[in-house]
């Protein structure tokens, strides 16, 4: 069996905050935390590795419900191999499509700060034509 890891020790290895933990706990992502003697929280390797996926989901935007989707198929074990396959693919379906659509704004937030730069110099050349001559008498 695997050395039990500290929460602090858990947050300091996966960036997550232990206010993060204990939601993750209370909203069904993450079942069996052990419990040291004195009632604190023990996590094992695999616990570190399905923190680090919830990790990379929760960054790419899949919410909490569909987590816990993907939770409930991996409670399943082999037997939703196939439902895990699918899950999987329709999610990254839908960050290509994200990927895809980021790039179209882009392109035009690039075409924006070029107009604006544009603008922006053509008012600064209008105000120089515009200053007065100074010359001494």
């Amino acid at each position: 069996m695997d050395k039990p890891i500290s929460m602090a020790e858990a947050c300091r290895r996966t960036g997550i905050s232990s206010h993060a933990l204990r939601y993750y706990e209370s909203v069904g992502l993450m079942k069996r935390v052990g419990r040291s003697g004195a009632g604190r929280r023990i996590y094992r390797e695999q616990d570190l590795q399905w923190l680090e996926v919830l990790k990379l989901l929760r960054g790419t935007g899949m919410s909490i419900r569909r987590i816990r989707q993907l939770a409930a198929m991996v409670e399943r074990g082999d037997a939703s191999l196939e439902a895990r396959i699918a899950f999987f693919g329709d999610w990254q379906a839908e960050l290509r499509q994200q990927i895809a659509l980021r790039q179209q704004a882009l392109v035009t937030i690039g075409k924006k700060i070029a107009r604006h730069a544009a603008l922006l110099e053509d008012l600064k050349a209008e105000r120089r034509r515009k200053l007065p001559c100074i010359t001494k008498p």
